[in-house]
């Protein structure tokens, strides 16, 4: 069956790519007092003294960085559920920066923290985006062609026509039949 392309999907596609992008080149801006993110120490999330770190996976940097990558891996899945995650993930990054930011009177913003903040809301619209999968249950079809009837054929309901209803394993229709017997 060959597929298509909505241009939902697309939508999904560039929103997710430009969110993640915006995440990873954030963590590379100054975040506050002229201190890059990849040098910016996680703790800057939780306290006021900010200080510098030099292992990339102990700053607010590496922490982007992560939830941009999360956000493409988002593309994998149909259902974009990781997208939100990491859309979600990008703007708690940001209000944690920005509560301890405005706790203290020494820092303030720099365009790294609200580039982390568009990449977060962008990511998240591209998880909303996009062609949602729909299923179409195919075994009317299949049980009219058993019964030799054009599938696309419409069938006007009479007074005489019977209404076919599925059997279950121990239904009471089936006890009925057999006479009440078990």
């Amino acid at each position: 069956m060959p597929t298509t392309h909505t241009s939902g999907e697309f939508g999904r596609l560039v929103f997710t790519l430009i969110g993640s992008a915006a995440l990873i080149v954030s963590a590379f801006l100054n975040w506050s007092r002229d201190i890059t993110g990849v040098n910016l120490s996680n703790h800057a999330l939780i306290r006021t003294e900010f200080f510098t770190q030099s292992d990339i996976v102990k700053t607010v940097g590496g922490i982007s960085v992560l939830i941009g990558l999360v956000g493409m891996l988002g593309l994998v899945d149909r259902s974009s559920w990781l997208t939100r995650l990491a859309g979600v993930l990008g703007v708690a990054l940001f209000v944690m920066f920005a509560v301890e930011v405005y706790r203290s009177s020494y820092h303030t913003m720099q365009p790294g923290a609200w580039l982390a903040l568009a990449g977060g809301i962008v990511l998240l619209l591209g998880g909303f985006v996009g062609g949602r999968e729909t299923t179409v249950d195919d075994t009317t079809v299949i049980e009219e062609r058993r019964m030799g009837m054009d599938p696309m054929e419409r069938v006007e309901p009479t007074e005489r026509t019977e209404r076919m209803e599925p059997r279950g394993m121990g239904s009471d229709t089936d006890s009925e039949s057999r006479g009440g017997q078990t």
